[in-house]
Formats: structure tokens, sequence, C-alpha cells
């Protein structure tokens, strides 16, 4: 196994990586999501988040900790979508390099079909 085959492989698995990494990212947007959207629907049958200040005896025990669970996934879905973009910039980074790398390959005639499968691809066959 040459170098240029070591960065090739080198350059597939940190773009499979990132892509992973971006995949996870993004479900766990999805639940966060749908977490607030379950509180939501559980603070408005409860009487409404405008409703606290008026309903002193259930507030403590039942809304206001809902609503702060809520602002704190709101916080955390925030966070998570700087997150996700960065991940996104990093994964266009890495498809750029594999391009680079697959181009340079081709040119010098060095990048065979094995070179292009995955572990997955060769266990496989």
């Amino acid at each position: 196994m040459n170098g240029r085959s070591n960065r090739y492989r080198l350059h597939h698995w940190q773009l499979a990586e990132r892509q992973r990494y971006l995949g996870e990212l993004e479900s766990l947007s999805e639940r966060l999501h749908a977490d607030v959207e379950r509180l939501r629907t559980e603070i408005d049958q409860a009487g409404g988040a405008a409703a606290l200040p008026t309903r002193s005896p259930i507030d403590p025990l039942f809304v206001r900790p809902l609503v702060e669970r809520r602002d704190k996934l709101l916080h955390s879905i925030a966070e998570l979508t700087e997150q996700i973009a960065e991940a996104q910039a990093a994964v266009a980074e890495a498809q750029q390099e594999m391009k680079l790398v697959e181009g340079s390959f081709a040119q010098r005639g060095g990048l065979n079909f094995e070179d292009r499968l995955t572990r997955r691809a060769r266990r496989a066959l």
C-alpha cells in the first residue's frame, strides 16, 4: 500500500466520520424539537405559561418546572444549531478535499476500484 492510497483512505474515513457526526447532531436536534413540542402541549394543558402568576397552588409543583425545562431545551437547540452549521461546513470542506484527492489520483492513474470501496463494501464482496 503506498502513501497516496493511505492518504485517500484517510480522507475517505474523515469524510465518513464527519458525515456520521452531522447525522447524529441532526437526529439529536429532531428529538429535542419533539421534546419541546411535547412540553408545549403539557404546558398548554396545564393552563399555559401565561397563567403562571395566577395559579400559584399548581405553579410550583407542575407548570413552572415544565416552562423551565422547555426554556433549557430551547437554549440547547440554539447551541446545537450552531454546532450543526459548523459540522456542515466541516463536511463540505472534507468533500472538497476528497474531490481534490480523487482528482489527483485520477490524473496519476493511482486510484483503482478496490481503493474506492469502503470496508463494508469489501466485506459484502
